[in-house]
């Protein structure tokens, strides 16, 4: 299974481990950068944010895949769907994988619309699956 950096932070101040138990979890090597900056993003708004590690103890869970090598199929997804690269390099590796992609990201869900990847695609909230 694929996560992004949303699904985490929300398993870090969720269920860490209901919607990814059991689970070979896989990601772009940028989720490390992405989970951090969300936690400092939210520590800078003054809202209680997971430890840094924590995140990187979760992070470390993770098989990492370089970021170079879906950046290909990133930019051809992030051009069909008019959508941020960084979320399109998940979408690029549960593509290239066949594999189902956990995002606690609705926008990126909305934006999917009929696109063939969005079958793919599972939103999560805080609470899990």
């Amino acid at each position: 299974m694929i996560v992004d950096a949303s699904a985490v932070f929300l398993a870090l101040v969720g269920a860490p481990d209901k919607p990814f138990r059991n689970e070979q979890l896989l990601a772009p090597d940028l989720i490390v950068a992405e989970v951090l900056n969300a936690i400092w993003k939210v520590r800078r708004a003054g809202v209680p944010a997971p430890e840094v590690t924590d995140a990187l103890s979760f992070i470390d869970k993770i098989d990492l895949v370089q970021s170079r090598q879906l950046a290909d199929r990133a930019v051809e997804l992030a051009r069909e769907l008019d959508h941020p690269i960084y979320d399109c390099m998940y979408l690029a590796l549960a593509d290239r994988l066949d594999a189902s992609l956990l995002t606690g990201d609705a926008r990126l869900i909305r934006k999917l619309g009929r696109h063939p990847i969005a079958t793919s695609v599972r939103l999560i909230s805080a609470t899990g699956a």
